[in-house]
């Protein structure tokens, strides 16, 4: 890669307090929290709104988990996680509004690049058109309704569709080949996952969940300037020293009324847990020992949603000067798709790449950022068109490989995991289950994440009151 790209040192989003110091099986509380993602901090706020006693144990740093901003050198905030949010989504809505934050619309102007397979010619669309055939319109347009048919009734056949995978269920709801590969490559896109290792009826329910085809199309409707980290610091503020950072949990004890939580920063006690980190981490915490069986080898075999996010920064956004919107559907290629990420008072141009699936495994291969970055810039000056100029700075973010996290916004049971445990995260001896895989609303989104702690925090409450 030449010199022509820089990263700038980005000031870290310090956590507004910090918890500390080793600590000797203290007092018992009435919740541990572990982890101090949105699911987290708003369980603890939801309990302690309620006047319960609330300890928040964080492995990183930071607070927010999967959401992270950071600052560039001329003042502008990029999101190297959680970023979009739908105008459907009133919780992670209402809690935007209360931290004073300023909401950037996107709404692409200009024309969408597709690449339909990898090395094809790249095709322009107008806005959210497809570019097929009126054939292939009319088949994506009956598969879509169909789809939505099937989220009335899919429940009733889950042995039938837990067994089959997604991309055979794709494949028969559509009769050409075009619009079968655009619908698989956007629902790639939002599972993180290659169709053929995914059931039929995760599908579903991920879809179910956000309300079909029009609400994922709605769940991308705005983003923030500043960032989304300071509605995580903003959630944090209120722990004080019930906020305890650098206390990665390493094992988790049983006991007739509390539980013990050991962790590097010291040993917790409560009679509640709640546990909001990613379930392919249950078993770094020593979790499933607690689970019944059943539970305990579904778990064991989770998939981690797989994505990569790399951002561009360039002098001014000049894909529009171009008659580009910014938006770009690459499924298969080096990168899956990107988008406008620019701020909207003008300025500097932001690109938003996206590397998921199949794509995002055989770019966690190359583990050197500069290296992804190099390549970002490659296959964006493969989609054509005028010379493109040259980032001022660059991120990239390969959420694989991070340790508290393993993955992207998006994880799965293995195919038969559904059929094998339903209630794979109901209360299990007083150990609650929260973030956004949890939830039954939105799941995968952040609006997912602030659900699953409402429900969290209503069965601790439960809980509560038989003590």
């Amino acid at each position: 890669m030449t010199g022509s790209v820089s990263k700038p040192e980005f000031p870290h989003f310090d956590p507004p307090v910090v918890g500390g110091g080793s600590v000797k099986d203290g007092p018992v509380v009435d919740a541990i929290i572990i982890g101090a993602g949105l699911a987290g901090l708003a369980a603890a706020r939801h309990l302690m709104r309620d006047g319960a006693s609330v300890r928040v144990l964080e492995a990183r740093d930071r607070v927010g988990g999967r959401v992270q901003s950071e600052r560039l050198a001329s003042g502008h905030v990029i999101d190297l996680g959680a970023q979009l949010i739908g105008d459907a989504q009133t919780r992670i809505s209402a809690l935007v509004d209360e931290v004073g934050l300023t909401r950037v619309a996107r709404n692409p102007v200009g024309d969408t690049v597709h690449m339909p397979s990898p090395g094809a010619e790249p095709v322009l669309a107008r806005g959210g058109s497809l570019p097929l055939s009126l054939i292939g319109k009319l088949d994506a347009l009956q598969a879509l309704w169909d789809f939505d048919g099937r989220l009335k009734s899919f429940r009733t056949d889950i042995d039938h569709l837990d067994a089959m995978t997604a991309s055979d269920f794709i494949t028969d709801m559509t009769f050409t080949r075009a619009p079968a590969a655009f619908l698989a490559g956007f629902i790639e896109g939002e599972l993180c996952a290659p169709l053929d290792e995914v059931s039929a009826y995760e599908l579903l329910d991920q879809s179910a969940s956000v309300g079909g085809f029009d609400g994922e199309r709605a769940s991308a409707d705005w983003y923030l300037s500043e960032g989304m980290a300071p509605v995580a610091d903003h959630l944090a503020t209120a722990l004080g020293g019930d906020l305890i950072l650098n206390a990665a949990v390493t094992e988790i004890e049983q006991h007739a009324e509390w539980h013990r939580v050991s962790t590097g920063a010291g040993t917790y006690r409560a009679r509640n847990l709640v546990v909001t980190t990613p379930p392919q981490l249950y078993g770094k915490l020593g979790l499933l020992p607690l689970l019944p069986p059943e539970r305990r080898e579904v778990l064991a075999t989770y998939r981690h949603g797989e994505v990569i996010k790399t951002i561009l920064v360039f002098e001014r956004p000049w894909w529009r000067d171009r008659g580009l919107s910014g938006d770009v559907f690459s499924p298969g290629s080096a990168f899956n798709a990107a988008l406008d990420g620019s701020p909207a008072n003008g300025g500097v141009g932001i690109l938003v790449l996206f590397a998921t699936a199949a794509t995002a495994r055989r770019l966690s291969q190359t583990q050197a950022e500069c290296e992804r970055i190099s390549k970002a810039l490659d296959w964006l000056r493969s989609l054509g068109g005028s010379p493109m100029p040259n980032p001022i700075a660059a991120r990239s973010i390969d959420w694989n490989a991070d340790p508290w996290s393993l993955g992207g916004y998006a994880s799965r049971r293995p195919i038969r995991g559904w059929s094998a445990t339903p209630d794979l995260f109901a209360a299990s001896q007083r150990v609650h289950f929260a973030g956004s895989e949890t939830a039954t609303e939105w799941r995968s989104f952040m609006e997912g994440a602030l659900q699953s702690a409402e429900r969290a925090a209503d069965a601790v409450r439960g809980d509560l009151s038989t003590l």
